[in-house]
């Protein structure tokens, strides 16, 4: 039976569109004749990508039909223009001096690490959730790692906290998410200086990069004229490790940093006012309370 398929596109730097009039019935080709109706990307270098983790749709058939393809309703297609993505592929960093690394401001509501890591893996937020959930669900399958002194209460409360939205997540889910994504992950830590890498002796042959203020994660992305073309190095490129550096160090003389031993919190629950991050765990664990606020 046929059925009508609720689909958006994303493209062009994050904006999303609906994409109308497809059904379980219609065909790659038109799939691809709707595609350029909406976004002018000409179907020979579409790049369309569904699913968690994202897909490349086959348009080796253009006769196949939906309903045969990876695509179900509900999906969010990600739509590039390969062209774009060739070029981007073919120069070097270093033999063009309008590309350089930047900061891909993400929001800060209690997910940032999340959305930082679905826009370098994925070039873009919307897989946040998704990796939220294969992070806790990765921490749950493998109690004797993460046991009760590890993560500092049982695996099982641990789960359930880590899967609340309004719960930030750190350096045990970028762990596992190196591992379950294959890919080494450099946190840039501004006040610091550090370059803290994920992954670093597995033999990875890919790294992404994101920049760590104290409190809040931020993607770390290649721009080219204004936009971000690539997120994904190879792992023999240290000069790009050099640049993130140099990012990080252009931010800390910018103050762009929280100061974790010295800011000032207070419980969200109780009101207590604490000082730093040692104090905000110490009454998390007495207490049990984990929401505070910056003063």
């Amino acid at each position: 039976m046929t059925k009508k398929l609720i689909l958006r596109c994303q493209f062009d730097g994050g904006q999303r569109k609906t994409l109308d009039g497809l059904t379980s019935s219609s065909t790659i080709r038109q799939l691809q004749e709707a595609i350029y109706q909406l976004t002018s990307i000409p179907q020979s270098i579409q790049k369309v990508m569904c699913g968690y983790p994202p897909k490349t749709i086959d348009f080796t058939n253009p006769d196949t039909l939906l309903e045969s393809s990876i695509i179900r309703s509900g999906d969010v297609l990600i739509v590039e223009n390969q062209k774009v993505l060739d070029n981007s592929k073919s120069s070097s960093l270093a033999s063009s001096c309008s590309k350089k690394l930047v900061r891909k401001v993400v929001p800060a509501d209690n997910s940032c690490l999340f959305a930082s890591l679905s826009f370098v893996l994925f070039n873009s937020e919307i897989y946040a959730d998704d990796l939220r959930v294969l992070a806790a669900e990765c921490i749950a399958a493998d109690p004797i790692t993460y046991n009760d002194a590890f993560l500092g209460k049982s695996n099982t409360d641990y789960c359930l906290w880590l899967k609340q939205k309004d719960h930030w997540g750190g350096a045990i889910e970028i762990n596992v998410l190196s591992t379950q994504n294959e890919i080494e992950i450099n946190v840039a830590d501004i006040q610091s200086g550090r370059l803290d890498v994920y992954g670093e002796n597995k033999n990875y042959h890919k790294r992404v990069f994101l920049l760590y203020d104290g409190i809040h994660y931020d993607a770390i992305g290649l721009e080219e004229n204004g936009v971000i073309t690539k997120t994904v190095f190879h792992t023999s490129d240290i000069n790009i490790q050099i640049e993130a550096l140099a990012l990080a160090e252009d931010a800390k003389k910018k103050r762009q940093y929280t100061d974790l031993a010295g800011f000032t919190l207070r419980c969200l629950v109780c009101s207590t006012p604490l000082t730093g991050q040692s104090q905000a765990q110490q009454h998390a664990k007495i207490t049990g309370h984990m929401n505070f606020g910056e003063v």
